[in-house]
């Protein structure tokens, strides 16, 4: 199994509770955050909550459609601004 399947598994399994961060390093994860980018980038909606001083949570909220990834989301949502101050040439 994979690391980013393990994380997609863990997180069905906690559903709204989440995962916490200090668990992804007692299931062999030891650098989540570069998976849970990946993920992200593959599509899956993953929100980060912070629960208290460095503890963290991280839910999974649905799978969408690869195009549709926060990172073209954010693309699509910066292009809009720029064009709206006159600086679509600057993309």
């Amino acid at each position: 199994m994979t690391q980013h399947e393990k994380i997609i598994l863990m997180l069905r399994e906690r559903g709204p509770v989440g995962v916490k961060n200090w668990e992804f390093p007692q299931h062999f994860i030891l650098n989540y955050k570069a998976r849970l980018d990946e993920l992200r980038e593959k599509g899956w909606s993953i929100k980060t909550v912070r629960v208290d001083g460095n503890v963290w949570k991280y839910v999974l909220e649905e799978k969408i459609p690869a195009k549709e990834s926060w990172q073209s989301r954010k693309r699509q949502e910066d292009r809009v601004l720029m064009e709206e101050r006159g600086q679509a040439r600057l993309l």
